[in-house]
């Protein structure tokens, strides 16, 4: 592992990542890559969990290839110097953020969706200049495979490097010094992945999740939110960290919603979903031994059927669980989706806020009022507004946590972001020290300080637009003949030399 770090770290102080050229060369062998990997990703993707083809390009393959095109199509606007104004006293001098790469860094990927969580961040990381080593999940390890022999095959190994193992593997990596970690994973993992960074002082981003809510108001479509809400709920069988975790619904509306959910259901996987091509199937027995035991925190409505020889779980819903058991006090991630009811909306916030904040929170409601209220009284990564998921879909809304459900952002610019150091830079013209000799010592002359003042500071009433134009040209001619008109201290005179 250590020869891995020393050998990108040699080839990052080459400077060989720093040319708009190589970022996009890079950028379009990942491209190349997907397309190559393809056949033989679905099929490990199949094997780890079952999952139908479509549905692993849908939310895995093609999702990254829209961020690797939206990346491409913008990169050379993020690497410009980002020029900011200043204020008076620096008024022609030149000042802007310079966008660097934080150096070498590690990306922890994720087993549900492993291509998506390890090479979106690697785009940022690409973009940004960084090198970086990718380590995937063990828990699939058919698609983990697949991922090694491309990644290597198609990006330059001088700077970008996997590496496959376990947690040995992880604990040995995480000792190792890094510019940036980013880990996708459990909020458990995430607090020793943050313990390591301690360490050394090693910036992270933490894409974590928590139990995401879901509120369901008598005013909606009540067909509409049952569907979109399975559909978030089931696709790769719950085992998604933005899947709705619970739902909050208005009591006129539950016994509907119940109804329209189990139709949908059908609808989507058939009468028996065990039989469908298109349910995934939980990733082994560890997860699917604890998600059987939730079933029995609540009353289960629809499904509850389960296949331990295959870790099939049927998409269930249970209703009146309670609320001090497990499934409503950890993270669920699998298919099955509590209900409970409310009649006060105050009271669905009372209960929100004593969680931890989540990583995105659902409101299905056609009233503006409520959803305004949502969105000013539940802290949350997101807020998604009578749908699932597809703010996923929008690169340019930054996709994170807060609190326990993540520290830092990407997606689009934000992962550029996110992997950058925003240098501040002033430039400043060698020339034109009359003007700059105000500043220096001594400062027993009282107009001196007067007009040190008045150059330095914001005055709430100073003018603005055009009026303000005037005021900083006069202010500054003011400056430049005191500094000429008059010799200072150890100084030479009028000249200013």
């Amino acid at each position: 592992k250590q020869w891995y770090q020393r050998r990108v770290r040699g080839s990052f102080d080459s400077g060989v990542t720093l040319s708009y050229e190589y970022r996009i060369g890079q950028l379009k062998k990942c491209a190349a890559m997907i397309k190559a990997m393809e056949k033989e990703y679905f099929e490990a993707v199949r094997k780890d969990m079952r999952k139908h083809p479509a549905e692993t390009n849908g939310t895995d393959l093609k999702f990254t290839e829209s961020d690797l095109g939206y990346a491409m199509k913008h990169l050379k606007t993020w690497m410009a110097d980002q020029y900011v104004k200043t204020d008076l006293v620096n008024k022609i001098d030149q000042a802007y953020l310079c966008p660097e790469p934080k150096g070498v860094v590690i990306i922890f990927g994720a087993w549900n969706y492993p291509v998506q969580l390890a090479l979106s961040p690697l785009i940022g990381a690409i973009c940004a200049g960084n090198c970086a080593v990718v380590k995937p999940s063990e828990v699939a390890p058919s698609a983990s495979a697949v991922m090694k022999k491309y990644f290597d095959l198609f990006l330059d190994p001088l700077c970008y490097r996997t590496i496959e193992g376990g947690v040995e593997t992880a604990s040995a990596l995480l000792k190792l010094r890094w510019d940036h970690i980013f880990f996708t994973g459990s909020v458990s993992v995430g607090k020793i992945v943050a313990r390591a960074a301690a360490e050394n002082l090693t910036p992270v981003t933490l894409e974590l999740g928590g139990k995401c809510p879901v509120i369901v108001d008598e005013t909606t479509n009540i067909d509409t939110a049952a569907k979109r809400i399975i559909w978030g709920k089931c696709v790769n069988a719950g085992q998604t960290c933005i899947a709705p975790d619970y739902v909050y619904c208005h009591k006129k509306q539950i016994s509907s919603l119940i109804e329209r959910m189990k139709h949908h259901i059908t609808d989507m996987y058939g009468e028996d979903p065990e039989k469908s091509e298109c349910f995934a199937r939980i990733i082994n027995k560890i997860h699917f031994n604890r998600l059987k035991t939730l079933l029995s925190d609540g009353t289960v409505a629809i499904g509850g059927k389960t296949n331990e020889e295959t870790c099939y779980i049927s998409p269930t819903v249970i209703t009146s669980p309670d609320l001090k058991s497990k499934v409503m006090s950890d993270e669920i991630f699998g298919p099955i989706l509590p209900i409970l009811e409310y009649e006060d909306i105050q009271s669905v916030f009372r209960y929100i806020r004593t969680k931890e904040k989540p990583l995105v929170c659902y409101v299905f409601s056609n009233n503006a009022k409520l959803i305004d209220e949502v969105k000013k009284k539940v802290s949350s990564g997101t807020l998604d507004v009578n749908d699932c998921l597809m703010h996923m879909m929008v690169p340019t809304l930054p996709f994170g946590g807060v609190g326990h459900s993540g520290i830092g952002k990407y997606h689009g610019k934000a992962t550029f972001e996110e992997f950058s150091h925003h240098k501040s830079v002033l430039h400043k013209p060698i020339g034109m020290e009359s003007v700059n000799n105000i500043r220096y010592p001594p400062y027993d002359a009282e107009w001196k300080q007067n007009l040190m003042y008045s150059l330095a500071y914001y005055k709430p009433n100073a003018p603005s637009g055009n009026a303000f134009t005037k005021y900083a040209v006069t202010s500054t001619m003011a400056g430049a003949a005191f500094a000429y008109a008059y010799a200072w201290p150890g100084g030479s005179g009028g000249s200013g030399q």
